[in-house]
């Protein structure tokens, strides 16, 4: 499946959500493998050093990351 269930978005993109101040982000490897965006805290996902002096957030949730299945608290789904 490569859509959300949902809302027909790709999850090959992470999608980004602000509700009330906050920010979220979906992972595209946990929100295949239920058909539906999950979502978690964006700081949750840590960030990425390019090497260049550019810092971008991670694009998988540490448990995809490590493989180790120790995700953060889901928040909601899409």
């Amino acid at each position: 499946m490569d859509v959300c269930s949902s809302c027909n978005c790709s999850f090959h993109d992470s999608i980004v959500a602000e509700l009330e101040g906050k920010l979220y982000k979906s992972c595209p490897s946990c929100s295949v493998s239920i058909g539906q965006h999950i979502f978690y805290r964006y700081e949750d996902f840590g960030m990425r050093d390019m090497g260049d002096g550019l810092h971008i957030v991670q694009s998988w949730c540490p448990g995809c990351r490590s493989k180790d299945g120790h995700t953060p608290d889901v928040c909601f789904t899409c």
